[in-house]
């Protein structure tokens, strides 16, 4: 169905299309009305701004406006987008005939719809590879902003489960990312998103990976670049994004990497240095057993010159010899055997560059060898990290190269995605002091992101052990074995945090989700839809489905009827596509009065959408049995204990359905199978032993 996006994505094919049925040579810009005139929907090519004496249409009839032809397109969404023709003779303008342009007009419709589906991946309805190239070679200053190109990894059993899976990926990713989604085929996807800098791009990687993850994707690898270049270096940043993706491959299940930063030089919070500046380094390190570096940075462009001033020399004789210089930074050997004599030298040269140019004009990073396991060639990029470290001190600060050091670079490399190297980073810092509570969090957390969950959940039990009310760490144990399927321990996990987390925690929310979930999962309701109630009362949460979808699945568990028919039409504005909170809704509307034929359409459309859920089937069944359709309703159930034998709402409406139909030993069977399951809840056996009563007392009378 044509869209507003299409005239964004699809704009050169587009314009091309209407030069076909035009009689001469044309300029075409394509417009969307909004209350306040014409808005652009891509810059315009001669950089003009705009039509802006042009108003919102009346009728959507073809009409000139001075030396340009408007011809206002009603797309099937109620939008009106206008196709713009400029750069005709006017004369030649006036000569065409209302009838033309109408036809023109019904034309181009069919015409674009058509040229549309070229575009279009026929399985997931995303544009395809081609879109994404022609969207590419375009994408110049009207569209500036970040492609992503995602792969993503999950377990199935069955092609038809891994075809609904990536037809659930297509459909979530709009509603995830409000872009711009593309699909290229075999698990990997294309997004564009109009990020202003890099922070908002990394941002938005880990926000995509840790809700992909959260419905089972194992591997969540993202490739993107933020500067698109001109139409002319387009195909070559397209090659480059593909390289983005291999690298994140290698950086672990949910790597990332920004083509920028691993291309251009300096862009890595510690970017390593040049070849030649190595290859001195070798020189000087070859026979020694031993030594220290010191890397100066001086803060400002004007002090360059300062590296070639006799004073500094003064300054470094007898304490340091120079190695070599790149850009702002100057690498020095450091004399002295012993820790003791190079914090001396250290202090002095650092007391001299004060004393001569200021407090805060040179930072010092200082790294050793040996040191753990770290080659030769790893001290200078120590050195980096220690100056990286000093970055949070503030310009003029003084590190060398320990523990502390060794976080805040793992916390850089887990922030740009490359989680192995965060672990190693992390490990060392561990060897230099054991038991330290942030190392253990962040290295179980980036044990997480590489699927090693059992490690994970050792690191974060040892940091319980010596603070047995770290928020952080109860947390990520509760998720890693919430993820083990060791649902009450998890619960237990995330009950404690909650009660130490204050109210503006930033990680609160991700808590209220997570326990919330948890609660639903085992029948604990009222206590989930009363955490749902507080994290809706959060600000900013009005646009997560999945706060409305679990608190209208809540509702409907304890009776709150009206309460969750409003949820489940909230979580569907936000994404029309969840399967679950339609299969909720359509049971309500039949269970309820709101209509039988609309309720079971609902249902039906869930099934759709992932015939694979026995959950779908359930209420299908529910809603069959109440619409007064037992056979229909026993077909179905049993479709839901065919996809999950052991399900135990499923076991409890098949006895209600075989009591319908007057099998009350059947349906007695299925109600003490429930109650002799040991994962049985409270509720669950209370409405078993209701059902059993009720078939006693049916059968006295």
């Amino acid at each position: 169905m044509l869209c507003l996006d299409d005239f964004q994505v699809l704009s050169t094919p587009l314009s091309q299309e209407v030069l076909h049925h035009l009689p001469v040579p044309a300029s075409v810009n394509f417009y969307v009305f909004s209350h306040d005139g014409l808005s652009p929907i891509a810059q315009d090519r001669r950089g003009e701004k705009g039509l802006e004496a042009l108003a919102s249409p009346v009728s959507i009839e073809p009409r000139l406006q001075g030396n340009r032809l408007i011809v206002p397109l009603r797309l099937p969404s109620a939008e009106v987008v206008a196709v713009e023709i400029s750069e005709v003779d006017p004369p030649l303008l006036r000569r065409m005939a209302p009838s033309w342009l109408r036809e023109l007009q019904e034309i181009l419709l069919k015409r674009f719809a058509t040229l549309r589906l070229v575009y279009i991946d026929p399985e997931s309805q995303m544009y395809n590879r081609r879109a994404a190239t022609v969207f590419l070679q375009e994408a110049a200053e009207g569209n500036r902003g970040c492609f992503y190109l995602l792969q993503v990894l999950f377990q199935r059993r069955t092609a038809t489960a891994t075809f609904l899976k990536n037809k659930e990926i297509a459909d979530l990713l709009p509603a995830l990312t409000q872009g711009l989604c593309f699909s290229f085929g075999y698990g990997v996807f294309g997004v564009f998103r109009r990020e202003q800098n890099r922070e908002q791009a990394l941002k938005t990687c880990h926000y995509l990976q840790r809700q992909l993850k959260r419905e089972g994707m194992h591997k969540v690898q993202i490739g993107f670049s933020l500067a698109l270049l001109s139409a002319a270096e387009q195909e070559e940043r397209f090659d480059r994004l593909w390289q983005a993706l291999a690298m994140a491959e290698k950086r672990g299940p949910f790597g990332l990497c920004d083509i920028d930063s691993a291309m251009i030089e300096g862009c890595h919070p510690f970017p390593r240095v040049t070849t030649d500046l190595y290859r001195s380094i070798r020189t000087f390190s070859r026979s020694r057993n031993g030594f220290s570096l010191a890397v100066l940075l001086f803060h400002h462009e004007a002090c360059e010159p300062v590296f070639e001033t006799p004073w500094l020399d003064a300054i470094l004789e007898g304490r340091a010899g120079r190695l070599g210089q790149e850009g702002r930074h100057l690498l020095l050997h450091v004399y002295g055997a012993e820790e003791q004599d190079v914090r001396q030298t250290i202090g002095a040269i650092d007391k001299a560059c004060t004393q001569r140019l200021g407090a805060g004009v040179v930072s010092i990073g200082i790294a050793s060898w040996p040191f753990l396991d770290c080659s030769k060639r790893d001290v200078v990029d120590n050195c980096l990290k220690a100056l990286l470290h000093g970055s949070f001190l503030g310009p003029g600060s003084v590190v060398f190269f320990d523990h502390l050091s060794l976080n805040v670079s793992g916390d850089a490399f887990f922030e740009e995605g490359d989680y192995r190297s965060a672990i190693r980073e992390y490990r060392r810092g561990l060897q230099l002091r054991p038991g330290d509570v942030n190392l253990l969090n962040s290295l179980g957390v980036a044990l997480v992101e590489c699927n090693q969950e059992r490690k994970a959940a050792a690191c974060f039990r040892e940091v319980l052990t010596s603070e047995p009310g770290n928020s952080m760490a109860l947390t990520n144990l509760g998720n890693v074995l919430h993820t083990l399927g060791e649902k009450t321990a998890a619960l237990d996990c995330y009950e404690r945090a909650l009660r130490e987390c204050a109210e503006t925690d930033a990680g609160k929310q991700e808590l209220f989700l997570s326990t919330s979930k948890l609660y639903t999962d085992l029948g604990l309701h009222d206590k989930a839809a009363s955490l749902l109630e507080r994290w809706r009362a959060v600000v900013g949460n009005g646009r997560d489905f999945r706060l409305f979808r679990l608190l209208g699945q809540n509702c409907m568990e304890i009776g709150r009827a009206e309460e969750a028919m409003q949820a489940c039409q909230r979580a569907l504005q936000l994404f029309p596509q969840d399967s679950i909170s339609l299969s909720i809704l359509g049971l309500l509307y039949v269970e309820h009065g709101q209509g039988i034929d609309v309720g079971l359409s609902l249902c039906r459309k869930a099934l759709e959408l992932d015939t694979l859920n026995p959950d779908h089937w359930l209420r299908l069944s529910r809603a069959l049995l109440h619409a007064g359709d037992p056979a229909g309703a026993l077909s179905a159930i049993r479709r839901c204990l065919g996809l999950r034998y052991g399900h135990i709402e499923g076991v409890l409406q098949l006895g209600r359905v075989y009591q319908s139909l007057g099998k009350a030993r059947r349906a007695e069977k299925c109600f003490r199978r429930v109650l002799n399951r040991n994962d049985c809840t409270d509720r669950q056996a209370e409405r078993a032993r209701a059902c059993v009563a009720a078939l006693s007392t049916a059968q006295a009378a």
